[in-house]
């Protein structure tokens, strides 16, 4: 027969087991809640993260025409490429003697002709690797000459000047004199503008 005295410990005992099972399903409840609310937290970001990548895909697919185009344009670039480096090196080395002759035009004073322009290639075996630059010319007077030398001179493209001879001449019946000037030519450098 049961004792009377066991019932109340009993009782306090199912009460704390009915506590310890209610709080075990409230900490369930709520980690099922968490559960299902990150599920749907991160449901609704990857179907944002789908949305974007198909407006991105759907956009490359419109651009994809015109990056075929700029690659097209850029393989037609590297094909003319060494065309465009050709012209630029003879528009470059056209326009250093036309930089040279302008420069030949302004450094001849008054009574001083130029009679003949040749160039003289470097001579393999001499110490000198200079293309030289040979004018000719008559002039006045030896004052004029040594004058179209200090000009010479000053242009950039050469890096001598020397006076190879002067003679006397005559032109019709005017007494003249006939001279050479040697200049060494700057090729290896670009030369813009006329003087210094």
């Amino acid at each position: 027969m049961p004792s009377i005295n066991m019932i109340a410990p009993r009782r306090n005992e199912m009460k704390r087991l009915e506590r310890g099972i209610h709080t075990l399903v409230f900490v369930l409840l709520a980690e099922l809640f968490v559960v299902v609310a990150l599920t749907a937290v991160m449901s609704a970001r990857t179907v944002g993260i789908r949305s974007k990548t198909a407006d991105i895909e759907a956009e490359l697919a419109k651009l994809q025409p015109i990056v075929a185009k700029i690659e097209f344009y850029e393989k037609a670039s590297d094909a003319l490429q060494p065309k465009l480096d050709l012209l630029d090196n003879a528009r470059d080395r056209t326009m250093r003697w036309c930089h040279m002759l302008q420069a030949l035009s302004m450094t001849m004073p008054e009574d001083t002709w130029i009679t003949r322009i040749a160039t003289i290639p470097p001579q393999p075996g001499l110490e000198s690797n200079i293309t030289t630059l040979n004018v000719n010319g008559i002039s006045t007077s030896q004052n004029l000459i040594g004058e179209t030398m200090l000009r010479l001179n000053s242009y950039k493209g050469f890096k001598t000047v020397d006076l190879h001879f002067t003679q006397r001449g005559t032109v019709g019946k005017r007494q003249v004199l006939e001279f050479e000037i040697g200049a060494g030519l700057k090729m290896g450098e670009t030369v813009k503008g006329a003087t210094n």
